[in-house]
């Protein structure tokens, strides 16, 4: 059919068989090598080829996966910068809204706003401001606060307040102003329009009313943007990472401006993404890099959390694999040239001879010798193999010896952690009695002073009942009777030296008084109540001394009706009964009682301390029940 194919296919043979020619001259050398080294050669190519295409996937692999873990990481630690944002704002919040709800707080309000007086303005500034101050230490992200009233505004006497701007004509009004259904508003950074600050700051506004009063007020609180950043900065994903956070409408919270930030702002696609969605992943293009974008929206505020992380950067990182491939490709070549020269007939046979020596050696023959004469690299790992063993020998006589001594120093270890928790305990006892003995004294001092001499007498006389119930004969466990006891002589000693200014009452069930307790576990809960509660108080106070079985406890309670405990403080006071305490700053009985029966009866045994502001204190030992037999075991 075609008259032109049989030429044409012997034009294509005829091509083919000189192609081959071609190539088996160019090989001709190499097949005139000697076989070693062929196996060289070989050897050689393989290692570059395998090397150098396993090395290329490797770093595409290396590439892909260091990306996606850098998309998890940066979501992971976006989630954890939300929450913690959510939490701060929602702490910040709650206090703000929280001084509603404070009786002083609104009385000083009302006050003020019902009133034409001005000395009501004086004394509400003062109060406001000290409530603003004790904001601010107590909060970092905290900048200022500003409280404004139809009838004035009251703001922090320690910073610079700008008296010539009016809060009604401040942009922040206006924009607030144009939201009148909300109660919360967060507006973007900007110079503080309330005070003279150099720093910029992210506003909160907090719109609410007091009881008492039909008009509606704001507070201002100022954020540190700086502190923002800052916090920021650290929980960034290192080179090439940067943070920012933009409300709702698009208006930069905090940001560290930079040329990524303002083409993300240009890149509609991707901004609109950001904006529109609660969470999620984009990516962008500038310059020569390219940026993943991983971003969260937080719930308490409308703003929306941006990490943008460069990929270059990312991967520079990976640079080191390109050269670690390259010294590695190197290697493998230098190595196939030894290892090609030692497939050869003339070390198998040496070989095989050191392997039934390790085989002897496998069997705990320790003394088997590998002979060999010559100093090639067979003799060179004979003679490293006979090393090998003798130093096996002499380690396993050491580790015989080592497993002796670790045993002794095993028992020594326990016996000096017995030792130190005796030593604990004691010293924890031994931290109380000086404590309590310089107070009375000087309260015999005081009395003294008086020329009281029948109360001195009184006194004198509970102060030893009081000494013979704390040394108890040196028993660290004693009846819970004594310990009633104890703390009754403490309190006539208190009521003389208090003219009376309290009274106190005992709760005892009787089927327990006989259980036994730890010591001087009830007189520092009862000097707390009086120094922290009833001293406060402008009339008598009363104290409820309560003891009653419970399950397999005993719950030791004393009760107060003093001020009670801030919120705050209540909470680290009960963080700090969670771990035994080393020093004490405040509250030295508490958590030295506390940490005495933890010790004694373990974790699930101390002090529960519950408090509510103005009503008092009750604080309540709980102790496993113990009968007489039990003494010495749990001491």
């Amino acid at each position: 059919m075609f008259p032109w194919g049989r030429e044409a296919a012997a034009f294509f043979l005829f091509q083919g068989i000189a192609v081959r020619r071609m190539i088996d001259r160019l090989l001709q050398p190499i097949y005139n090598l000697r076989l070693k080294h062929k196996i060289v050669l070989c050897c050689a190519m393989l290692v570059i080829v395998s090397t150098g295409f396993s090395g290329m996937l490797l770093y595409r692999y290396a590439s892909q996966v260091t990306t996606e873990t850098s998309n998890v990481h940066s979501s992971e630690v976006m989630v954890q910068v939300s929450n913690y944002l959510n939490e701060k704002l929602k702490g910040i919040i709650t206090r703000g809204l929280s001084l509603r709800s404070d009786r002083m707080f609104n009385e000083t309000a009302v006050r003020f706003l019902a009133s034409d007086d001005p000395r009501y303005y004086a004394s509400a500034l003062s109060y406001f401001s000290n409530v603003f101050l004790e904001m601010r230490y107590s909060e970092p992200f905290i900048s200022s606060v500003f409280l404004y009233t139809p009838k004035g505004s009251f703001y922090d006497l320690s910073l610079s307040y700008r008296t010539d701007q009016k809060f009604t004509e401040t942009a922040m009004f206006k924009a607030i102003s144009a939201q009148p259904d909300n109660s919360v508003y967060w507006l973007p950074r900007s110079k503080s329009e309330l005070y003279r600050q150099d720093e910029s700051v992210v506003s909160l506004v907090l719109r609410f009313s007091v009881s008492g009063y039909n008009d509606e007020l704001y507070m201002v609180i100022h954020l540190k943007e700086q502190l923002i950043l800052d916090y920021l900065r650290n929980a960034q994903l290192g080179e090439g990472s940067s943070t920012i956070i933009v409300d709702s409408g698009g208006n930069t919270i905090a940001s560290s401006d930079s040329p990524v930030t303002r083409a993300l702002h240009e890149d509609a696609a991707v901004w609109n993404q950001v904006l529109s969605n609660e969470r999620g992943f984009a990516k962008m293009d500038f310059g020569t890099d390219s940026y993943g974008i991983n971003y969260i929206r937080t719930n308490v505020a409308p703003w929306t959390i941006i990490n943008i992380q460069s990929r270059k950067a990312l991967l520079e990182k990976l640079r080191s694999m390109k050269i670690y491939s390259a010294a590695i490709l190197l290697i493998s070549i230098t190595l196939s040239f030894g290892l090609a020269y030692l497939v050869s007939a003339t070390i198998s046979r040496p070989l095989v001879a050191l392997e039934r020596t390790m085989q002897q050696v496998r069997l705990r023959r320790f003394d088997a010798r590998f002979e060999y004469p010559y100093e090639d690299e067979v003799g060179k790992l004979g003679r490293t193999f006979n090393f090998m063993t003798e130093e096996i020998h002499h380690l396993v006589g050491q580790q015989e010896s080592y497993i002796v001594q670790l045993q002794n120093e095993k028992e020594r270890a326990e016996t000096e952690q017995k030792l130190k928790r005796i030593a604990e305990l004691k010293a924890l006892q031994s931290q109380m009695t000086p404590h309590f003995l310089y107070n009375t004294l000087d309260s015999i001092k005081w009395m003294a002073e008086k020329s009281g001499e029948w109360d001195i007498v009184r006194m004198i006389t509970a102060l030893a009942s009081f000494f013979r119930t704390s040394l108890s004969r040196g028993k660290e466990i004693i009846p819970i009777k004594e310990e009633i006891g104890h703390v009754a002589s403490y309190l006539r000693i208190q009521q003389i030296r208090y003219e009376d200014r309290f009274v106190y009452e005992f709760h005892i069930d009787e089927s327990i008084d006989k259980q036994m307790t730890v010591k001087f576990i009830l007189q520092p809960l009862v000097e707390n109540a009086i120094y922290h509660g009833i001293k406060l108080l402008p009339g008598q106070g009363v104290i409820k001394i309560s003891v009653e079985a419970e399950e397999a406890a005993i719950k030791l309670s004393v009760e107060d009706n003093g001020p009670g405990i801030h919120p705050v403080k209540l909470q680290l006071i009960r963080r700090r009964f969670e771990t035994l305490q080393q020093e004490h700053s405040d509250g030295y009985g508490l958590y030295n009682v506390n940490d005495r029966i933890r010790l004694y009866f373990g974790e699930p045994y101390g002090l529960q301390i519950d408090s509510l502001q103005g009503r008092g204190t009750k604080v309540t030992a709980l102790i496993p029940i113990m009968n007489r037999e039990e003494d010495a075991r749990h001491v």
